[in-house]
């Protein structure tokens, strides 16, 4: 006890108490080096609890900061993704820090981009140009997104991007961008739904949207904006003349390729269940079911039987066989029960109806997912790159192109 009339040290002299449960040097040495992601994913937790609580001293609260850095750094995307979601919101995020995480790959990127305020549409614009189909989504999902921003997702983004794009209400979406989006993905019924539900719609783009939305659709539209049945009908007639794009494009020419596109494609590797899953979506029935034949190891008969069987069995078991992540049975699932309720066989007349109905019914049966392998799946239906594999295995094949269009 201090003596009657001693003077109290005054309180700035104390020194800073190191808070209880606060990292040392070596703690943070130790955290870092340490091969577990999950023991530095829950350090991490602990340090933006300390930070947002404001219980560190500063020279803790630094410390914490660089730390929280270093983790953004991580050689684990398990620990940078963690980070992402963490700083996606907070003001700890700074512009370098944002910027690195956004250029990073989509797990990381997406809650950044998807939730983070200040990006600006340069830097947007930029990242749209990535090819990561997770990317344009999450931008597309913005609380708000600008004019120029939503012309970029309608010309390069996948389906799932241009339908979150028009979905959203905090989007500007000029007419240019939904009539682009309407040109490259009208037949998709999500896509066209949503165009024709988005508040504000100009006359103009009412006109144009009735041609693609189902009957139900089109007499809420006539009934909002005014439109007279037989115009209805014009334009639908209309429609249906100009909508000739491919969805999907078709792999091969004939049934008298496959057998040679499919043993290259395996011989190099290359029968991948994206790829396979592709060509089913596509309408080429025929090759998925030798490529699973191939994978699986037995007749294509009995591949057949077993993709095509009404039961759960018998498409899970061929996937275990071929190899594939038992994941994914349910988007194969789905695209054989469109084929099958279409009495779809492959052919060319009814391809276009086929892979229309195929994407929506699967983005409706799959999507939302916290799957992180049925989102690469269904998000790579339209990415090139599998396009160039099998133009690739068709040249070195010494067979021809096959004579369709792409969506462009």
């Amino acid at each position: 006890m201090p003596q009657p009339g001693a003077m109290m040290p005054h309180a700035a002299a104390q020194p800073d108490i190191p808070h209880p449960n606060a990292l040392s040097s070596k703690d943070v040495e130790r955290l870092l080096a340490s091969p577990n992601a999950e023991t530095r994913i829950e350090t991490m937790n602990k340090l933006f609890h300390d930070l947002e609580s404001g219980a560190l001293s500063p020279a803790e609260r630094s410390l914490a900061i660089e730390v929280v850095h270093c983790f953004a750094g991580d050689a684990q995307v398990a620990v940078r993704e963690a980070v992402a979601w963490q700083l996606r919101n907070s003001p700890l995020l700074t512009g370098d820090l944002a910027e690195r995480l956004v250029r990073d790959v989509g797990r990381v990127a997406f809650p950044i981009l998807r939730d983070a305020a200040g990006l600006t549409d340069d830097l947007l614009l930029d990242v749209l140009s990535d090819p990561d189909s997770g990317k344009h989504v999450a931008v597309a999902s913005r609380s708000s997104v600008s004019a120029r921003v939503s012309g970029a997702i309608a010309e390069r983004g996948n389906v799932i991007a241009v339908t979150a794009l028009l979905r959203n209400d905090g989007a500007e979406v000029p007419d240019s961008a939904v009539n682009r989006a309407l040109d490259r993905f009208g037949r998709v019924r999500m896509v066209s739904e949503a165009a024709a539900t988005r508040p504000g719609l100009s006359l103009a783009m009412v006109e144009r949207v009735v041609a693609f939305v189902s009957d139900s659709m089109r007499t809420t539209l006539m009934q909002a904006h005014g439109l007279s049945r037989e115009l209805v009908e014009r334009l639908v007639e209309r429609g249906r003349e100009a909508a000739t794009m491919r969805m999907l494009r078709p792999v091969l020419r004939g049934a008298e390729d496959i057998d040679a596109v499919i043993q290259w494609l395996h011989t190099n590797r290359r029968l991948t269940p994206v790829l396979l899953f592709r060509a089913l979506c596509a309408g080429d029935l025929s090759l998925f079911i030798a490529g699973m034949a191939v994978r699986a190891g037995i007749p294509a008969e009995n591949t057949r039987r077993l993709a095509w069987d009404d039961g759960e069995l018998g498409m899970a078991a061929l996937l275990k066989k071929a190899t594939v992540a038992p994941g994914l049975t349910h988007p194969f699932q789905v695209a054989v029960g469109v084929a099958k309720h279409m009495e779809y066989e492959g052919g060319d007349d009814r391809r276009e109806d086929f892979q229309a109905e195929v994407i929506s019914e699967l983005f409706t049966a799959c999507t939302p997912t916290n799957d992180w392998m049925v989102d690469d799946l269904l998000l790579q239906l339209f990415d090139q790159k599998s396009e160039e594999v099998i133009d690739r295995a068709l040249d070195q094949a010494g067979l021809p192109f096959s004579p369709v269009r792409t969506v462009q």
